[in-house]
């Protein structure tokens, strides 16, 4: 699909690489430019790329991408602010040299903010956002759970960078110039939790934290441990669904008495802390597979949480989701297209393309 697209990813951390993949993967040609001595690139994200190395300390070498630029539609900075600016580098620059550039930028906390020189990871960047104090853990403590990085660098770095960088294009094809992405992943992960935002100015969302319906506090809307030390998520937020939800428990054990009693009682928030304890011990009494046999009988909102490595064996989400190579899964290009194939390539090997990189 975006086979006529050329990006230059200066080889950096885990969102722009993820930027990476994602155009690759629908087709484009992405060069990935790595310093001499860059470590293997063995990350299936490096998929489908070609790799040339670069000292961009050498003038020359800094000719050669200015070149490179010239014919790119895009431009991936996965640096901190000023950095290919000190490399003669900058967007300003870079525009000059080809005026349709699509030129992003992917920092914690954008060029411009006060807290734009300050070092940070996903967590710190979720921190800011205020993504993480709504994160709850689902135990007796109520405090923020750290939810792996996949906010921050992924939802919010990676697939929001890839959004932008496809409006701009589109914008380009209108007829419109180039334009510098500035994308602060701590202003995305802000962006990205509008919802959230919209439930606190209604005060559907202001019990504190691990106190509301959709961050542990409730019974219908929660995870338990099973007897396999496995878990199982619940999420029947609609009457219909806890309705079969209830009729689950029964078959797993739930006398009808206390099974007439969650039904009489969903929405009454004095209950929900004894009934997350009930319901506790009842998903402990049982595998997670047999709890899984169980739902399966019912439109719940019932679901194992699956590990990744259980696709090795397990199917739950069709054909051509994951991959496998070399022995190692990965997953598959999404979403599924009518009228586009994913065809996963390979990863190449650093500075494996070196020799087509243009002469000056």
């Amino acid at each position: 699909m975006l086979s006529q697209i050329k990006v230059l990813e200066f080889a950096g951390l885990a969102p722009t690489v993820y930027i990476g993949m994602v155009l690759a993967d629908y087709g484009a040609q992405v060069t990935l430019l790595s310093r001499p001595d860059a470590q293997p690139q063995n990350s299936p994200m490096n998929r489908g790329k070609k790799s040339m190395t670069f000292d961009l300390k050498c003038s020359q070498d800094i000719e050669i991408v200015k070149l490179m630029i010239k014919d790119s539609n895009v431009l991936i900075d996965p640096y901190r602010p000023g950095v290919l600016e000190r490399l003669g580098l900058s967007y300003q620059i870079c525009s000059k040299i080809n005026p349709k550039l699509i030129y992003c930028r992917v920092t914690g906390f954008g060029q411009n903010s006060p807290l734009k020189e300050k070092a940070g990871h996903d967590i710190n960047f979720i921190s800011y956002g205020g993504v993480l104090g709504y994160c709850a853990s689902t135990g007796t403590q109520k405090r923020p759970a750290i939810p792996g990085n996949v906010i921050g660098d992924f939802a919010v770095g990676g697939m929001l960078g890839v959004a932008s960088i496809l409006a701009a294009l589109i914008n380009v094809q209108k007829g419109g110039n180039g334009q510098q992405i500035d994308l602060g992943m701590a202003q995305g992960a802000a962006y990205l939790s509008q919802f959230i935002l919209h439930q606190k100015n209604e005060k559907l969302w202001s019990n504190g934290i691990g106190n509301n319906v959709l961050d542990g506090g409730t019974h219908f809307y929660n995870i338990y441990q099973c007897k396999d030390g496995k878990f199982m998520s619940v999420g029947c937020l609609e009457e219909k669904f806890y309705q079969d939800f209830v009729k689950g428990l029964i078959e797993g054990g739930l006398s009808q008495q206390r099974g007439q009693f969650l039904l009489e009682n969903q929405l009454n928030a004095n209950e929900w802390e004894n009934l997350k304890q009930e319901i506790s011990k009842l998903f402990e009494s049982k595998t997670r597979d047999q709890w899984e046999k169980i739902f399966d009988q019912f439109d719940a909102c019932v679901s194992p949480v699956v590990e990744l490595e259980e696709y090795e064996t397990k199917n739950y989400l069709g054909e051509n989701v994951f991959i496998n190579r070399n022995g190692k899964i990965e997953v598959n290009g999404q979403p599924i297209f009518s009228d586009y194939q994913y065809q996963i390539k390979d990863i190449p090997k650093v500075g494996q393309h070196n020799n087509e990189k243009p002469k000056l």
